[in-house]
């Protein structure tokens, strides 16, 4: 129990921490600076080409998973559907240039291209599915978003916000247990 909470609040925020951060803040640049429903009024040129679009920008782009998530969330808010963000998240850490590349190198071309155009279909066809659940189920997002933003200043989400930084920012920085701060060498503190 011990080494999986270790872990938990050590190891793994220290690998998904940096992303997580990352992801955060082009989340909260595209929310800046793209206007409310600024995707949703262009559409993108309709629902295929939009689904086209963010295959387009997902394959090519290196982001993770983590990192992804928040940026898939800030597009939805600015009026992308929910299928093409889910082109996008399915699509960005699945495929990106160092992933084609390994598998164009260890099975060959064709395999890469297999690879990537399997990506390609699933991420579409079920992005397509999701936009037709959402109609049919008459769901949206928007009006989810805008219930859980009002619970977002409470002081438990503040306080968790807090704990989550703080376990973040400590994995960036120089560990001091059992140094002298400054000289490297290895003497007990007092």
């Amino acid at each position: 129990m011990k080494k999986g909470f270790s872990y938990t609040f050590g190891g793994m925020i220290g690998d998904i921490g940096g992303w997580l951060l990352l992801g955060i803040l082009i989340a909260g640049a595209i929310s800046f600076f793209v206007p409310v429903d600024f995707l949703g009024r262009y559409n993108m040129g309709g629902e295929f080409i939009s689904l086209i679009v963010m295959l387009g920008v997902g394959i090519p782009l290196y982001v993770c998973a983590t990192a992804s998530t928040p940026i898939a969330a800030a597009l939805i808010l600015k009026g992308l559907s929910p299928g093409a963000a889910l082109v996008f998240l399915l699509a960005g850490p699945a495929t990106n240039a160092s992933t084609i590349t390994v598998i164009a190198r260890l099975m060959g071309k064709r395999t890469a291209a297999l690879y990537v155009a399997s990506i390609a279909v699933c991420s579409i066809t079920l992005g397509w599915m999701v936009n037709h659940l959402y109609r049919w189920f008459d769901i949206d997002v928007s009006r989810w978003v805008h219930t859980i933003g009002e619970s977002a200043g409470s002081p438990f989400a503040v306080v968790s916000s807090a704990i989550l930084l703080f376990l973040i920012l400590r994995n960036f920085l120089p560990k001091m247990e059992g140094k002298v701060a400054g000289c490297g060498c290895e003497k007990p503190l007092a």
